[in-house]
């Protein structure tokens, strides 16, 4: 997360959300001693370097598409290869990011299953960020296991099978087929497999607090 920090942008947000503050600061201590660390071997330097080829990759490789629309899986390069503006396209990044902030923070503070609070941090961290390259979903195979093996243990949700299948298989086309056809596919199956969890875990909430209401009294 310290090297490509553009994924651990909702990490903090689950931490503080469900009062992990001793992981909260460990983390943070762990990137501040690594952080001193590398300015005493290297030098302040490495350093300036540093935010200086982040200001390159945001506006040379990112904003203007140097890497190419088609091999950025975010919804910024998606409003970007369909021509939209550089803002339009923050906007609609920025939108995604905080409804899945939002869905996120509810999430883990409800009684779902780790493993579907686990998967939804997944895939969200991807989600929220406007720079993933399709080699980077690699990170979906965590969730990918979690989800497989929920459904295993309690069975699958409606479509949930199809949904994994196909998030299972797009990193290795989606790069191909939105460079002949303009077609992604990254984000259209990360959102759907985000908004099925969410769904599932309303679902398993909404059973849960009715056996509690139902139980007789005593």
């Amino acid at each position: 997360m310290a090297y490509k920090p553009q994924f651990g942008v909702l990490i903090p947000l689950v931490l503080a959300a469900t009062g992990r503050w001793r992981a909260f600061v460990a983390a943070a201590a762990t990137v501040a001693a690594l952080t001193f660390a590398t300015v005493i071997a290297f030098g302040p330097d490495v350093w300036r370097a540093f935010f200086a080829s982040a200001h390159l990759t945001r506006v040379e490789v990112l904003e203007l598409g140097g890497t190419g629309w088609h091999k950025i899986q975010s919804v910024f390069s998606m409003v970007r290869m369909w021509g939209g503006g550089i803002p339009l396209a923050y906007v609609a990044q920025g939108a995604v990011m905080i409804a899945a902030a939002a869905a996120l923070a509810r999430l883990w503070r409800s009684a779902a299953a780790y493993p579907m609070k686990a998967a939804a941090l997944i895939v969200a961290s991807i989600l929220a960020t406007p720079y993933s390259l399709d080699y980077d979903l690699v990170i979906l195979a965590p969730a990918i296991a979690f989800l497989a093996a929920e459904g295993l243990a309690r069975g699958f949700a409606p479509w949930h099978k199809t949904a994994l299948a196909l998030l299972w298989l797009m990193p290795l086309v989606a790069r191909s087929i939105a460079e002949q056809t303009l077609v992604p596919l990254g984000v259209p199956a990360m959102l759907l497999m985000f908004v099925l969890i969410l769904r599932c875990a309303a679902e398993t909430n909404a059973s849960a607090q009715w056996h509690s209401a139902a139980q007789p009294i005593k």
